[in-house]
């Protein structure tokens, strides 16, 4: 890998870091902002953190899709375009596991506040 792209490659991947980490703040700000108490903060960093990566797992899973149906019809890149899409299926799947019970104890929580 020439090092044009090898640096192009590292801005990429910090500019998605920083999309992550926006998500996941914006998150934590709406229920910190709602007032979500200190004991569900754990529940709260979880749910931040598997939300913001499966949003922007979806944006590149999206975007690997449109590759595979629009552009090549070499099969090396099919193939490759296959394998890219397994991993964010993967590392979603990953996140819907891990999130479900943060999901459930704030859930939970939001529906006693209106009681």
């Amino acid at each position: 890998m020439a090092f044009d792209e090898l640096s192009t490659e590292v801005s990429a991947n910090l500019a998605q870091a920083r999309q992550n980490a926006e998500m996941a703040h914006r998150i934590l700000i709406k229920f910190k902002e709602m007032d979500l108490p200190e004991s569900l903060d754990e529940e709260l960093s979880k749910l931040c953190t598997d939300l913001g990566d499966m949003w922007s797992t979806q944006l590149m899973f999206t975007e690997k899709l449109g590759k595979l149906i629009e552009f090549d019809t070499d099969w090396n890149l099919i193939g490759d375009y296959l394998t890219d899409i397994k991993a964010h299926i993967d590392h979603i799947s990953w996140h819907a596991q891990s999130v479900e019970d943060p999901i459930m104890k704030i859930a939970e929580f939001a529906y006693t506040r209106d009681i």
